[in-house]
């Protein structure tokens, strides 16, 4: 049995990918409505008595809101903003801020721009034993 734990969290933020046309519709700084979901990938529950899953993410509950909310992409993520590289960012942040409990479990976080595009990266698989 494996158990996929998910959470997803939006915010609202500018960007701007250089080098695209002027008639296309990401060009200059424009805004985006922004959706990050992380699994966890478990193959059993937490005990009762252990710290839920969602504690283990309230780090990066609140670096959505604090950081990513109403922010300039561009002045946090290397390189061109694009839902790839937020995604890269993303997990780099999660594996330097999470608990190590959390990232060890980390299977894919996934960034999508409302009516834009989406990546996903993909982490580890379960392996038995892992909680």
């Amino acid at each position: 049995m494996v158990y996929e734990i998910m959470e997803q969290h939006d915010f609202v933020a500018t960007h701007e990918i250089a080098g695209l046309p002027a008639s296309h519709a990401c060009h200059g700084v424009h805004m985006h409505k922004w959706s990050v979901e992380v699994v966890l990938l478990v193959s059993k529950l937490a005990p009762t008595d252990a710290p839920s899953d969602a504690v283990m993410l309230q780090p990066l509950r609140n670096y959505v809101v604090s950081e990513l909310e109403g922010s300039h992409l561009n002045d946090l993520v290397k390189g061109d903003p694009t839902p790839a590289r937020l995604t890269e960012h993303l997990v780099d942040w999660c594996r330097r801020h999470l608990d190590p409990v959390a990232v060890d479990v980390l299977h894919s976080v996934t960034v999508s721009a409302v009516r834009g595009g989406r990546a996903r990266c993909r982490l580890v698989e379960v392996r038995p034993g892992r909680r």
